[in-house]
């Protein structure tokens, strides 16, 4: 099963190889991937405002707002998180994603109002200033909501989540030589 560790270490070292991926890409006369591209640009406040974008799906998927799957929005707001975190120059160390975690349950963000205003003022600090770990964090926040909300039968594992994302990366020819570099 798939970890928020090693997504978070596959996107760091998809940051490290973006280079030696876009050329050997290039070479090959094959178009660059998106997040190839994202990467190599290194615009972190398109970052920071793509992952708020996708909080607030998160937070309607969380308020019956919007119809995409629970499983769909949180794998693409950790995508957006771990990216704007790897192009601010954050580790998985530096985010420290089990205190995130831990802390969701007790910051005092209880609702999904609360959730997005606390999304809006992190956003509203601009990048680079919006701390990488602060974004996992409300990304911990949405994800304890969700699990205090689904009944436990109905409802997926971090690390069930964290294998959908996995799985829809092995479907990428270009990030094999990342994925096994980043064994779990």
């Amino acid at each position: 099963m798939a970890t928020p560790r090693r997504i978070f270490r596959i996107y760091d070292r998809l940051k490290a190889d973006a280079p030696v991926i876009a050329d050997f890409l290039t070479a090959k006369g094959d178009k660059l991937p998106g997040t190839v591209n994202l990467l190599l640009k290194g615009d972190a406040a398109k970052l920071l405002a793509k992952w708020a974008e996708e909080m607030e799906e998160l937070c309607g998927v969380l308020d019956g707002s919007h119809d995409d799957p629970f499983t769909m929005e949180s794998t693409q707001t950790f995508y957006w998180a771990s990216l704007y975190s790897v192009t601010i120059g954050a580790t998985w160390e530096t985010i420290r994603f089990d205190e995130q975690r831990r802390t969701a349950a007790t910051c005092g963000i209880t609702t999904i109002p609360e959730l997005r205003t606390a999304v809006g003022r992190l956003l509203a600090q601009g990048a680079p200033e919006a701390k990488a770990e602060k974004l996992f964090l409300l990304w911990c926040v949405a994800f304890h909501l969700y699990e205090a909300k689904t009944p436990v039968e109905d409802r997926f594992s971090l690390e069930q989540i964290c294998e959908i994302d996995l799985q829809d990366m092995k479907k990428r020819p270009y990030l094999e030589p990342v994925l096994a570099a980043v064994p779990e």
